[in-house]
């Protein structure tokens, strides 16, 4: 609400508002409109912020048009402009040609759409001219999205102009109107679900058809959009039904900067609206690829396009927001929006980056004032090498893999807060093993090394049964055995395989890293987790498909021009491989699926206890093909075994 950037003083919340409020920017000769967003209520002010007047009603309560409408281009973007009309008519002293905007998580969505229209004239032309034209010239987004549908749900696969930029992953391409491209992903669950509830005690809570206002968009239903996402596959033959194609025009096209590819094209060859973004490495609701995304597409249509973005340990838990940190971006902040607000201009730019530091790991350099600054030209530039693991061993999953992990409850941004594990804090493994769950560790770094950047999984794959699945990934930092240090968190990421539209059943998918800016030390080992479950954080699969996979390649981009290769350490190697969990609670079906394609050294290994809880027709069809070489292997030679060919997945329309 209107409270974020109210302050008494300049310093804040000593955050993100740290010398970046109404009074910071007041004190320095500027107007500053606050106000609560359309649906919202204006909540109590705290301590540092000046009182709210009791008025009725509080905040947007204005039915049938005062829904949450999620930041639509349509309407939230067009309130902001319209009130700032509103006040720029109203004191003859404002300069209508150097207007700025800033928001944070829901706020910096529509800051970086209003960077796509330089010049704001919707109120002018609703009054016929009774309200000014204001001139954008600054948009300062605060770890926020420019894809709302890749925020909520990504699928990890990579866009870009040739398919295959992980800096650029989307739910669509940007000259799309209807935000068609890749497949709908992973939803992040607990995210989702937490929003939601925001939403719903709202008072109308989110839109749900009712608005009467013309617009291009139509008539949606916000809670329905709820619904269905919370249920894959989202393509059944090929095809998406008419809410899930609702939801991807929505959350794109109407919602987001990255589609608003008109919009930015008609700036390209005149004055461009300057942007200086702030995003989050461990922000696990709005990750570093929202950014990069817009930096990779404005930068294409023009290598001079004044967009700057700036890294650090911010943002959404499991930020820590320390406030040396926060001191520094707001200062660059301030001294690109004042270099711009006067008329903003061509410049080249860099993408900077500060370091996650934990208290955690023992090492009494982890301090607010160890924080160094790396600089690049453009989110690639940041690193000069690259850290290869190449671990040993192969798994198979079904889709309950991984369930129950301790790991995955104190790893989420927003469970994990109850638990004490986060804000404030870096996130602790709990257990070094666990049954379902793919874990291996690699040998020990032979020396200092930065990761910054994304990173990524290679991992050649067959789906066994069903025609969607879920990998989720995680890496850790390992600290040398005895010294009793913990192991951290460093990165996490995940891929959705959606065979009906745009995967094949086999290949080498590229699971991305939701990336970081991570010292790591001589002697540490790193360790990847892979599951198919990995809850709260994201939503589980309903759609109960098998993966088998060959060994993994993590691959993670290194400060340091010299790479550094990696096997999997000796004792990892040796780990007995942990049991095929899962099986009894699959349907029937899918285990005589299953049990036809996986190779006889898998069936070999599964436990007696475990056998027998299957049900009888399965487990003798096992134990018929234990007996007869009737798995899908020939005795554990081929790990990736042929299952029979369906048809060529169908183009969505």
């Amino acid at each position: 609400d209107k409270h974020a950037w109210e302050s008494n003083d300049d310093e804040g919340n000593g955050a993100d508002s740290l010398r970046w409020n109404n009074h910071w920017f007041a004190r320095h000769g500027y107007y500053v409109i606050n106000y609560t967003a359309r649906g919202f209520r204006t909540s109590a002010a705290s301590s540092n912020q000046p009182p709210t007047p009791s008025v009725t009603p509080d905040g947007s309560a204005s039915e049938p048009n005062g829904d949450v409408q999620l930041k639509s281009r349509e309407f939230e973007i067009r309130d902001t402009q319209w009130l700032s009309a509103l006040v720029a008519k109203a004191y003859q002293d404002i300069d209508p040609t150097k207007v700025a905007v800033s928001g944070y998580s829901y706020g910096g969505g529509e800051s970086w759409v209003q960077a796509s229209q330089a010049t704001w004239d919707f109120a002018a032309k609703q009054t016929a001219g009774r309200l000014p034209v204001l001139d954008l010239q600054v948009a300062v987004p605060k770890y926020s999205w420019t894809d709302l549908g890749y925020s909520l749900a990504p699928s990890g696969h990579p866009g870009g102009p040739d398919d295959d930029d992980l800096h650029e992953s989307s739910l669509g391409e940007p000259n799309s109107d209807t935000g068609d491209g890749y497949p709908l992903g992973t939803l992040k669950e607990s995210y989702v679900n937490g929003f939601y509830a925001i939403g719903e005690t709202q008072p109308f809570g989110f839109e749900e058809g009712n608005r009467d206002t013309p617009n291009e968009e139509g008539k949606i239903n916000i809670d329905a959009w709820k619904g269905r996402v919370e249920i894959d596959p989202y393509d059944a033959e090929g095809a998406e039904d008419d809410i899930i194609r609702q939801v991807r025009r929505g959350l794109t096209e109407f919602r987001s900067s990255y589609y608003q590819d008109e919009g930015f094209a008609s700036q390209q060859d005149g004055r461009k609206v300057a942007i200086f973004a702030i995003q989050g490495w461990t922000d696990d609701l709005f990750t570093a690829v929202e950014a990069f995304r817009q930096f990779e597409y404005l930068k294409r249509l023009d290598p001079r396009w004044p967009i700057e973005v700036a890294m650090a340990d911010i943002g959404h838990p499991r930020g820590q927001n320390r406030t040396s940190q926060w001191r520094r971006l707001n200062v660059q902040a301030f001294q690109f929006l004042q270099a711009h607000i006067g008329g903003s201009h061509d410049q080249r730019t860099n993408v900077s980056s500060q370091p996650t530091l934990c208290a955690e790991d023992g090492d009494p350099d982890s301090n607010e004032d160890a924080a160094e600054q790396l600089t690049g030209t453009s989110p690639d530039d940041l690193s000069k090498g690259t850290l290869r693991v190449s671990y040993s061993r192969d798994d198979v999953q079904t889709s309950v893999s991984g369930a129950g992990d301790p790991d995955s409850l104190t790893t989420d941004a927003v469970i994990g807060s109850e638990l004490g594990a986060s804000p404030g804090r870096c996130q602790i493994s709990e257990r070094d093993q666990f049954p379902g769950r793919y874990t291996a560790v690699s040998q020990p770094l032979p020396r200092t090394a930065t990761y910054v950047g994304l990173g990524e999984v290679k991992v050649p794959y067959k789906l066994l049964t069903g025609t969607t699945a879920t990998l989720n990934a995680r890496v850790w930092d390992v600290p040398p055995e005895g010294s009793g240090r913990p192991t951290l968190l460093m990165t996490r990421g995940t891929y959705r395989i959606d065979t009906l539209a745009y995967d094949g059943r086999t290949g080498t998918l590229r699971l991305p890293m939701y990336g970081n800016h991570w010292p790591l030390a001589p002697g540490h080992s790193i360790r990847l987790d892979l599951a198919q479950v990995d809850t709260p954080t994201y939503s589980p699969s309903e759609a109960e498909g098998s993966i088998m996979f060959d060994p993994p390649t993590l691959e993670l981009p290194l400060r340091q021009a010299s790479d550094i290769s990696l096997g999997e350490s000796p004792a990892s190697a040796a780990t007995p491989p942990q049991p095929l969990s899962g099986l009894a609670d699959l349907p029937t079906d899918l285990l005589e699926d299953l049990v036809r394609a996986l190779p006889d050294d898998v069936l070999d290994e599964l436990p007696e206890e475990l056998v027998n809880e299957l049900p009888e027709d399965v487990r003798d069809r096992l134990e018929g093909g234990r007996e007869n070489g009737r798995g899908g292997g020939d005795g554990g030679g081929d790990r990736l075994p042929e299952v029979p060919d369906l048809p060529d997945a169908p183009s969505l329309p």
